[in-house]
């Protein structure tokens, strides 16, 4: 099979699949969320000691200025010889070995771009002409491989026609975003990790290069992609994890950013048997304006962290969707495939959610979209998350068990929380809600919810109320009521806070 799921087919409310256009060449992998569409609309210095008194007569204070001028010009002295013994080079019969750098470890091995201006570059192992530029960097990694080594890839454009595949215990590093660029020309060309406790960081990756990762103990950082804008797509995310007949555990992205991708920034999948991820952690990454109307990739997020891959175990921490296509941050319910997948251990601390779906070309009422912050549903926890004018739901619980919301807040998404088709067991916990285009809260088809503490203000409402519960566009599969739950609910503004709708529900509602 090809390197990750083909399927770009989604499917009804009846499960029947609908029309995808422009299917994919054979071998062609696109990001497509395969179930059903989504519901409704250096060390610290210590400190300087104090001066000595300053001695009581003038033959004492002469004797110690004496003895401080004797001391810096010894000091000056020795630093001179040793900066003499340091510049030696090969005419004067010093060591030829390159001092190393702040900017890469003893030993690395240095590749040149055509154009590197950087000081290394003299004494570059490799340089390159600025064509099938992958050619001089894979040897460079081989060489490093034999002993787990560092690759450095100076300043410039690096322009790469085919893969590069690190070795096992390798480093793969640039001088930074900006600074070193790999320039990804050809189909299904990414930097594909293979072996395990590769560490990749430190550069910018344009044209149609991605970043897969098929093993485990694998370091993404300060790595920012722009990638397939446009046209036909090949992989499913800018970083891509894909476990495929494999498991793979503890990868982490620190630090990274995907900008201006027609696919999703981050996306984690899994296809054979078995196909699970653990162990995951993505901290301080952020997903913009990923996805866009002339790309293929017309499911594409900020961050799709679940899709047929089970998942066990991710923490998300500080990270950042904007402006993405469909939502924001996105984890599939489980149930487009057979058999359901699993998730679980999923946390989320410290994250924002800004304006995603606003571009998309799909309208009102969002039954055929997600177009929402955060888009989660089993065994997840999210504290201190902040969603901001997503086009559908601040949050989105669909089929969910077992998820509880600490602090969270949306503000102007046109439903701040949205909790519908067989969900059970969620919880929100001191979460607050805001400027809401309908409701505050829409629940249908719920057990055991839970609000403590949830704050209204300035919520538009509709139907009369300011949240809703039971209401589900009249279709009998899933306009069904909420049950055994409890509702404590601080809200402003003229209409009522809740319809209080639903059987063996509890509520205490009061006004701001």
């Amino acid at each position: 099979m090809a390197d990750l799921s083909q399927d770009d087919t989604r499917r009804d409310e009846t499960g029947a699949a609908a029309p995808v256009p422009d299917a994919p060449m054979p071998g062609e992998t696109v990001p497509a969320p395969a179930g059903g569409p989504p519901d409704v609309p250096g060390p610290t210095e210590e400190a300087a000691p104090r001066p000595s008194p300053r001695p009581r007569d003038d033959r004492g204070g002469r004797r110690t200025l004496g003895v401080i001028a004797v001391a810096v010009a010894v000091v000056l002295v020795a630093a001179l010889a040793i900066g003499a013994m340091l510049a030696r080079g090969p005419a004067d019969g010093g060591d030829t070995t390159v001092a190393p750098t702040p900017a890469w470890p003893e030993g690395a091995i240095l590749v040149a771009a055509a154009g590197s201006a950087d000081p290394g570059a003299t004494n570059a192992a490799h340089r390159c002409d600025g064509t099938d530029d992958q050619v001089e960097i894979q040897r460079a990694l081989d060489q490093a491989g034999t002993d787990g080594g560092t690759v450095v890839l100076l300043d410039g454009t690096f322009r790469c026609t085919d893969r590069l595949s690190p070795r096992a215990g390798t480093t793969l590093m640039g001088l930074g975003p900006g600074r070193t660029t790999l320039d990804v020309q050809g189909y299904y060309k990414p930097i594909e990790l293979l072996q395990d406790q590769v560490v990749l960081q430190g550069f910018t990756i344009t044209g149609r290069g991605f970043i897969l990762v098929r093993a485990s103990r694998v370091l993404v950082e300060n790595v920012e992609i722009t990638t397939m804008q446009s046209g036909r797509v090949e992989a499913n995310g800018a970083f891509f994890v894909f476990a495929k007949d494999a498991v793979l555990t503890d990868i982490e992205f620190r630090n990274c950013i995907a900008i201006d991708c027609g696919i999703h920034g981050f996306n984690v999948n899994g296809d054979g048997s078995p196909k699970e991820t653990r162990n995951l952690r993505y901290i301080d990454c952020a997903a913009i304006r990923c996805g866009n109307a002339d790309s293929r990739a017309i499911w594409a997020t900020g961050f799709d962290f679940h899709e047929t891959n089970d998942l066990y175990g991710i923490t998300v921490i500080r990270c950042r969707a904007e402006d993405n296509w469909e939502s924001g941050f996105h984890f599939e319910p489980g149930g487009h495939v057979t058999p359901k997948t699993e998730a679980a251990d999923i946390r989320m601390e410290d994250c924002v959610s800004i304006g995603n779906g606003q571009r998309n070309t799909k309208g009102y009422p969002y039954t055929d979209s997600f177009m929402s912050g955060y888009y989660v549903h089993n065994n997840a926890v999210l504290v201190n998350c902040t969603s901001e004018k997503n086009r559908n739901a601040g949050f989105f619980v669909h089929g969910g068990r077992n998820v509880t919301f600490e602090g969270c807040s949306d503000d102007g998404s046109t439903y701040g929380w949205k909790v519908v088709k067989d969900s059970h067991d969620v919880t929100l916990d001191g979460c607050r809600t805001a400027g809401n285009l309908e409701w505050g809260l829409w629940a249908a088809d719920a057990e055991r919810l839970v609000l403590d503490g949830f704050e209204q203000r300035g919520v538009r409402g509709a139907a009369g109320y300011q949240s809703i519960l039971g209401w589900y566009y009249g279709n009998p599969a899933y306009e069904k009521p909420v049950t055994d739950s409890r509702f404590e609910i601080a809200a402003d503004g003229t209409l009522p806070a809740i319809n209080q709708a639903g059987t063996n529900n509890r509520y205490e509602v009061t006004r701001l």
